[in-house]
Formats: structure tokens, sequence, C-alpha cells
């Protein structure tokens, strides 16, 4: 036993210290993952879809459609502070073109448009300018180096804006791709320098109470930090970066990684308390290795079922969080074991409270024998009642629902949509032949039957193009419109407005561009809004021989809404049939596993269809949380089915075996589930709604997931249900 005891302390010495070696390197990886944020709007396009190809096309003829739009109060056409912000912006590395109210309208003003002055205003309404107030505004086209950092591109505008016109940073009025990213950036960074360190606290104090033993919590803190800086390391190593969902990769490894060591910590203190076991350590790896396995395995299999979707941030959360629970697993059984080995903590016996415990934990196991059919059909009624809910389910992306109603991003986009138009962009392209017998000015004139079509539509939107650019269009043959015929087929006009990005060539046709504004506020349907703008529009191009072609931020985020079911539905189908074949081979059984699989599925059920029932709709942030908490539901399903199995094997009775695993993981179950719970709460204080609705959907998955397992999973195992575990394990 000497021997062995020396054997095991040299062992548990190198581990340590390799463990000790490999720190720097794990924090400086960990530390350069942190900082290596990127929230390029593109990631969240959806990938290979026609949609995104179309977009791409779009950009390499026209150029970037990404912009920042600036005003302030009393920002209107006569403000001599326009043109000395727009100048002091023009100079600015991060943003290469700059339009203005006023400097569009000196363009149509003077010749050749010499459009009368509010003639030019009216064809500037809700893209430039407010014809009523006379309201204005600058929109900047964002840089290659603007948008490699687009925080500091918002900060240098917020500083050049506020210097050049005296108003304060904080009465500008902001909105655009640009200044969405930036503000995703920042909050990406509060969430890692602040809430997460928050949430690690409150995680560890909670750890802390249930153990009753600092030196224990120590451990279990130190194992879970080094599991969570391995995660990062494999991060930033492999060459990816951090983004908005990513944040959510330290918190939630932690507080995984806490939770599998307290159920490992809680064995080795029920056997340290056990007068019969003379190695603690050993009994606890032996009791602990398999459910602990299972449980990082299904939670990873849940996890890495989000590769499957098309948007990239969310494969990436999948994958890498996936990695990082195998990880810790890892790290859980070096590193624990070992300091638990040099460093053995003093485990207070709790014979008191643990006699109390088990007085409890038989009345209500009683209590669920004699009424197990009752709460079956309850929790099964629930499930059927939420269920219903579910084809009903909505998703969104739109901006308003991105951020809390009262955030500044919010208020600046009201302002800017009251006080000048409507922000979200959808860009029509006309596209003619070069064989297209029609001059400019004849194609013009299609441009603008298909511009005033969409505003015919019933939406409020506004509408920019090559119309609103030229002059009066002629129709007749006087000298005067031959003579405006021939300013307008110039090539000097034409290269003004290919200058200005309404118009571009390729080698086969020539294109028109209208960009069409809808509101980022309100409750318009983006997907019926761009396929009845389609129908409007379509007879007219066929009627003109051009064909037409939709694009911009309206069409992707119709997509993405799609997707984002699409990818909730097909992540989660592909999860619970692996879990499930998974559990097959452990019980051995497929009756048995599919029974097992009831609770495990009662949390999503009842979350996700109870949000139909509440009209909240699913974020970004919400399709990680079904295949997550699927995983994670597993964890303690796995742990309770384990000790009820070695209780029969063992002889004992059903209920006896039940009374047993209650016994020894509703504890461990219920604060885990509180420890991981506190941990998640904390991000519901973020500004950014995607991962407040991550927080607040994983803390009620997991609290529906130990109904689930504490509830139903016993009522199961006590009626006649409960035999087919029974009788596979006897066999």
């Amino acid at each position: 036993m000497l021997c062995v005891n020396q054997r095991r302390t040299r062992y548990a010495k190198w581990t340590l210290g390799l463990m000790a070696c490999a720190a720097p390197l794990i924090l400086f990886a960990a530390i350069s993952a942190l900082r290596s944020t990127s929230n390029d709007p593109r990631q969240w396009l959806p990938k290979s879809f026609d949609e995104t190809d179309t977009y791409d096309w779009f950009g390499e003829h026209f150029g970037s459609d990404e912009i920042a739009v600036v005003s302030w109060p009393g920002c209107t056409i006569k403000d001599p502070r326009v043109p000395k912000v727009a100048d002091a912006i023009s100079a600015s590395p991060y943003f290469d073109r700059v339009l203005t109210g006023p400097s569009v309208l000196a363009d149509l003003t003077s010749p050749p448009s010499g459009m009368s002055r509010g003639s030019a205003l009216r064809r500037l309404r809700g893209i430039l300018v407010n014809p009523d107030t006379e309201t204005t505004c600058l929109i900047l086209s964002t840089s290659l180096a603007g948008q490699a950092d687009r925080v500091e591109a918002i900060k240098q505008l917020e500083q050049i804006a506020a210097s050049e016109s005296g108003v304060l940073a904080s009465e500008l009025r902001l909105a655009g791709p640009t200044v969405d990213a930036a503000a995703i950036d920042i909050e990406s960074r509060r969430l890692l320098f602040q809430l997460a360190g928050f949430s690690a606290l409150l995680s560890f104090l909670v750890a802390s109470f249930r153990m009753r033993s600092v030196r224990l919590a120590v451990i279990v803190l130190i194992v879970a930090v080094y599991s969570t800086g391995v995660a990062l390391a494999i991060l930033y190593l492999s060459g990816s970066k951090m983004n908005l969902l990513m944040t959510m990769l330290p918190p939630l490894i932690y507080v995984l990684s806490i939770s599998s060591a307290v159920h490992l910590a809680n064995y080795y203190r029920d056997s340290a308390n056990t007068p019969r076991c003379q190695d603690p350590l050993r009994t606890a790896i032996a009791h602990g290795w398999l459910p602990c396995v299972l449980a990082a395995t299904t939670t990873a299999i849940g996890l890495v079922s989000l590769v499957m979707s098309k948007i990239e941030p969310i494969q990436s959360f999948g994958l890498y969080s996936a990695l990082g629970v195998i990880s810790s697993m890892v790290v859980l059984f070096t590193m624990l074991p070992a300091a638990l080995h040099l460093f053995p903590p003093k485990v207070e016996s709790g014979a008191t409270n643990e006699s109390s415990a088990g007085t409890r934990s038989q009345q209500y196991m009683g209590w669920v024998n004699r009424h197990h059919w009752l709460l079956l059909m309850g929790c099964l009624a629930v499930m059927a009642f939420c269920g219903w809910g579910l084809p009903y389910v909505k998703s969104t992306v739109k901006l308003q629902d991105r951020f809390l109603p009262g955030s500044d991003a919010i208020e600046d986009y009201r302002w800017l949509e009251s006080n000048i138009g409507p922000m979200v962009p959808l860009e029509v392209v006309i596209r003619f032949g070069k064989e297209d017998p029609r001059d400019t000015s004849q194609q013009l004139q299609v441009v603008a039957r298909v511009q005033s079509k969409i505003h015919g539509s019933n939406e409020s939107v506004a509408t920019m193009s090559a119309v609103n650019l030229s002059s009066a269009l002629p129709s007749g043959s006087s000298l005067r419109e031959v003579m405006e015929r021939k300013i307008i087929n110039s090539p000097q006009t034409i290269q003004r407005l290919t200058d200005s990005h309404f118009i571009a060539e390729t080698d086969g046709e020539r294109l028109w561009r209208i960009t069409v504004r809808a509101p980022a506020i309100g409750d318009l349907d983006y997907g019926q809004f761009a396929e009845s703008l389609r129908q409007r529009i379509a007879p007219l191009l066929s009627e003109q021989n051009a064909t037409g072609t939709f694009t911009g931020v309206i069409p992707l985020i119709y997509k993405a809404q799609r997707q984002l079911l699409q990818d909730l539905f097909r992540s989660f189908i592909a999860a619970f049939a692996v879990i499930g074949v998974v559990l097959v081979l452990v019980l051995r059984s497929v009756t048995a596993a599919m029974l097992a699989m009831i609770p495990n599925l009662f949390p999503a059920v009842v979350v996700f269809g109870g949000l139909e029932w509440i009209d909240i709709p699913i974020q970004i942030g919400s399709v990680m949380t079904a295949s997550a908490a699927l995983g994670i539901a597993v964890d303690d399903t796995v742990h309770f089915l384990t000790w009820f199995r070695r209780g029969v094997h063992q002889g004992l009775t059903r209920a006896a075996a039940l009374e047993d695993a209650f016994n020894r993981c509703a504890g461990a179950m219920a604060h885990t589930t509180l420890i991981c719970a506190s941990g998640l709460l904390v991000f519901a204080a973020s500004s950014f709604v995607p991962i407040l609705h991550f927080a607040w959907l994983m803390v009620a998955l997991l609290l529906s997931a130990l109904v689930g397992d504490l509830v139903l999973l016993p009522s199961i195992l006590a009626g006649p249900l409960g035999k087919r575990f029974e009788t596979r394990t006897t066999d």
C-alpha cells in the first residue's frame, strides 16, 4: 500500500508539474483569443445560398453597402457644421466616401441638372433629407480599414463629429451596419471582461457553499479555470477568433467544468465519509468516471450538432464548445485526482445533514412511488400543452430585436427614422443587355417607372437611384427636351452616375441600382415585403424586356430567419438521434433508451413550446440552447440511471434502488443546476438581446431538466415502465 501511495504521489507531482509548465502557454493563448474579437456582419449571412452569392455579386459591381449614418438635433441643410464634419471625416482612413444633404442638394440645383430647390429636396426625401424640417444626415461608406476595425472607426467618427459640430458625443445619432457591428464588439468585450468575471465569481461562491470546504472549492475552481483556458487556447491555436456568440464559450465551459468537478468531488466526499472505504480517491474515480465521461460525451454531441448550422458563428460555437467539453474531461481526470491526493481537503461528515436529507429523500420517493401515475400524466400533459405551440414558433434577426428597447442603438434608429427616413436597405438591380436598343435616357425612364411602382406599395419606404440625381426626364421632341436627353446620354453624365454607384457596366449588361430603404423599427415582415415588391415589379420588367435582381440586407434577414428555425430543428434532431444511440449502447435496450430520452425531451419541449405561448420569437442565441441543454440534461439522467442500475444489480428492489439513486444524486443535481444557472444568469444583464435570451433560456432549460430528472424520470422508473430497466439489468 505504501509503495502504491508513493507511486501515486510521484505521478500526481509530475501531473501537476507538467500542467503548471503548460500554464503560461495556455494563459498566453487564452488572452490572445479574448483579444481577437471579430463581429463582421457578413459572418452572420447564411453561406452556400443563392441570396448570399447575389449579395456578393452586387458588392463586386457596386461596392460594399456597409455604411454609417450620423446626424444630430439641429443638423439641417443650412447647418454650416455639416460640411465641416464631412471634410474632416473625408480625411479619415476608415471611410472612403461621404454623402451629405447639402452636397447632393448643391449638385442637383447646379448645372447641368439645374433643379429648383424644392424639387431637389423632394428627390432626397427619406434618404438624405426630411423636406418638411430640412433635417439631414451624413452617409459614410466604410473603407476596408474601417471594416477591419469598426470599433476604432466609430470611435473616431464620434470624436470628429463631436469636435467639428460642437455637439456632445451622447447627442449624436448613429446608425448603419458599421455602427451595429461596433456596438456588438463593445458588448463582446464587456461580456468577457466584466460579466464573465462576475459569473465565474458567483459560480465559485455557490460551489463553495455546496461543498462546505474552502480547499475543495479552490481545487474545483482551479480545475474549472484551467479547463476554460484550454478551451480558449484551442480556439486561438486553431486560428479562429472570438465573436459575440463565442463570448459565451468561457462561461459555458467554466460552469460545465464546475458541474462535473462538483459531481466527482461529491463522490469523493461520500467515499471519505464511508467508514469502510480505505481509498476514497480511487473509489470516487471508480464511481464517477463512467457517468462523467458519458455526460461529457452526450453534452459534446449536443453542442457539436450545431456545426450543421449554415450560420458561421453558430457553427464555430458548436465546434469549439464541444472540444472544450471534451478537453475539460481530460483536465478533470488528471488535475483533480492529483490535487486531491497531494492536498486532501478536510471533508466534514455532515452526518446530521445527511441523515435529514436521507429522511427527506425517503419521504419524497415514497410519495413518488404512491403517485407515480399522477406525476407521469401531469408531466406528459405539460409536454403536450407546450408542444402544441412548437410548429408555430417564430424566429427573428431584426435589428430592433437585437437590442433592448431603451438602448442607445434603438433610440438612435428611432430618432433617425422619425427625422429623416427608413434605415434598412434593399437593393433592386435592373439589368439591360448590351444589345438593348434604348439609350441611357430611355433606360432611365424604365428605372423611374420601377421606382414609382416601389413607392406604390403600402409600406413606408424611401428610394434612391440615378433618377434622383438626374433632371426631369424628357419625353417629348422639343428643342429643350432634345438638349436634356443629350445631356443625360452624355459620357459625362454616365460617368457621374457611375461614380455615385448607381450605374455599373459588365461585359454583357448595363446595371441600374435602386436603393430601397425600409423601417428598422416596427412590425414590417421583411419576407412578405420583399416578395410583394418582387411581384409588383416583375410584370413591368418583363414588359420592358429587362430583368431584376433583389439583394441587400432585407432578403438576407428573411433567409437568416428561416435558417434559424431549420438549424434549431436539424441540430436538435441530430443530437437527439446520436445521444439516443449512446443510451441504447449503455442501457443495452432500445425501449429503455427511448424511455430515458423522455425526461431529456421535457425541457426543450416545455421551454420552446412555451415561448410560442407567450409570443417570444427565437433569437440567434436561442438556437444554441436547445442542443446544448439536451446534452446537459442527459448529464443528470446518466448519473441518476447509473446509480439506479447499480442498486438493482446489487439486489435492491426497484423502489429501494430508486431511493438510493435519488439520495446519491438529487443534491448534486440540484446544486450543479444552481451553479450553472447562477453563472449563466449573470449574462441576463447584457444589453444584446440574443445573449440575454441565451442566458434566460439556458436557465429555464436547466431548471426544466431538473424537473425532468427528479420528477418525470423517477415517476417512469417507479411505475410499470421501470421494469424495462430492471429486467435488462438483471439478465
